[in-house]
């Protein structure tokens, strides 16, 4: 048998739309669309048998992984380290402002640069594959899910995919989408990217 792991970004907030970087412990929670988002994702889900729920402790991704625990009856834990980066001073900043101090870098660079009282991109990577391995380690043959951010799934695809850290560049996983993966002996296989035919 496999794991499955499926790995859902959390369901739509006004930061979002308005395209500002949530800050770390952000209270904002989600909004209507949000909601309704992840209602769906999570009937969607009723269709997985044997499985149990992980959400970060970010209030947006806590409150998507209550409406699918909620909506599926299944048990649900939220873990430490699964959060999205953290950007210290940069947080509240538009993407765009925060490409004109990171454009200017070599990937390296970016790679371990560490903005104001935040964290580098490796430390992100490090966190994440470090709490997914943890996850999968307690829950052997059974369907994972894990409610999360963008930014994280974005992180964790290299060493998803087994690809180099600059093809993270690729994906900019929409909200209350599916990214799932069949883990057995070390491997992971892809199965879907970014899904988000539930929704329509």
């Amino acid at each position: 048998m496999n794991t499955k792991l499926i790995l859902v970004r959390h369901g739509e907030t006004e930061k979002n739309v308005s395209g500002k970087l949530h800050s770390s412990s952000d209270p904002e929670v989600l909004n209507k669309k949000g909601r309704n988002q992840m209602e769906t994702t999570a009937k969607y889900l009723l269709s997985f048998k044997s499985w149990i729920i992980y959400g970060s402790k970010e209030k947006r991704a806590n409150e998507s992984a209550e409406i699918i625990a909620k909506v599926c009856k299944v048990p649900m834990k939220l873990i430490d380290g699964m959060q999205e980066r953290d950007w210290g001073d940069f947080s509240g900043k538009s993407w765009d402002e925060i490409k004109k101090v990171l454009d200017p870098m070599s990937l390296e660079e970016r790679y371990t640069y560490i903005p104001p009282k935040g964290e580098s991109w490796k430390e992100f990577e490090e966190r994440l594959i470090k709490t997914v391995n943890h996850i999968l380690r307690e829950n052997e043959n059974k369907t994972v899910v894990v409610v999360t951010h963008g930014g994280a799934i974005r992180a964790l695809m290299p060493y998803l995919l087994g690809v180099p850290k600059e093809e993270s560049f690729k994906y900019d996983p929409d909200n209350a989408s599916l990214t799932i993966f069949d883990y057995s002996k070390g491997k992971f296989k892809n199965k879907k990217i970014n899904d988000t035919s539930h929704l329509k």
